[in-house]
């Protein structure tokens, strides 16, 4: 699909609803007049196969669109902009890493235990391990509670095997294997005191690829920082789509 204005896709984290990404998208509408900020959903689906979320993306999303997201949604957006290749203008990702959990040539990630651990406990208590993990999200946050009850009022409406199946794609995806060199222009942003992905993989993120990627960082805020701080997030965002040069940017 073809879209005659620019366009920026925000996608959500894993369990997370588009709603999550409202106020950004706020943010970013009176940052960029005349651009189309769309929240679409994650996939619907019980399949764990990068290449099937692929699919379902490619299909519903307009091509030439600059692709953006937190977490999950970020690593997809990543993978999804590498199979269009020269019809992607730019992704940014929001709290997003190559490989969510540790490997043995990628230290800055969540230790695999700890994601193991959710994937066990989910089939037997969903609600409670879906607790357990916002508040690793919301660690970090200025209002720690606060945050809670946002991450709670913002989850997706998932099946157990909807919710098992993007936990064993955050355990198996690689990036690092996934991307060919000379991927369109990326924005990293990343949280200083974030539970889920060390800021530190910013570093390593840019050592990675070097030539087209940026790293930002946002100081004193956790995992839920897209929510928290949307309009230093879109700053960052509009400031690096303006600089790439591509698409109809005005000044904010």
């Amino acid at each position: 699909m073809m879209t005659a204005s620019p366009t920026l896709i925000l996608l959500p984290g894993w369990a997370m609803a588009p709603s999550s990404m409202t106020a950004l998208a706020d943010e970013l509408g009176t940052r960029l007049p005349g651009w189309v900020i769309d929240c679409p959903p994650l996939p619907a689906t019980s399949d764990d196969t990068l290449e099937v979320w692929l699919d379902d993306l490619d299909a519903r999303l307009p091509e030439h669109a600059w692709l953006a997201g937190w977490s999950l949604g970020g690593m997809l957006a990543m993978a999804l902009a590498d199979r269009r290749r020269g019809h992607c203008p730019g992704v940014i990702t929001l709290g997003s890493n190559l490989s969510f959990v540790t490997r043995h040539d990628w230290r800055y990630a969540l230790p695999t235990a700890t994601l193991t651990a959710f994937q066990g406990r989910w089939a037997s208590a969903p609600e409670k391990t879906r607790s357990r993990f916002f508040a690793l999200v919301a660690r970090g946050s200025a209002s720690y509670a606060s945050m809670i009850r946002q991450l709670e009022q913002h989850a997706a409406t998932l099946t157990i095997e909807q919710a098992l199946a993007g936990l064993s794609l955050l355990a198996h995806i690689d990036l690092q294997t996934q991307l060919a060199p000379g991927l369109c222009p990326r924005l990293h942003l990343f949280a200083e005191l974030d539970a889920l992905v060390p800021s530190h993989a910013g570093e390593a993120i840019h050592e990675w690829q070097p030539d087209n990627s940026t790293v930002r960082q946002l100081a004193d805020t956790g995992h839920a920082f897209v929510m928290e701080h949307p309009e230093a997030c879109a700053r960052h965002m509009v400031a690096f789509i303006k600089q790439s040069g591509t698409g109809d940017v005005h000044e904010y």
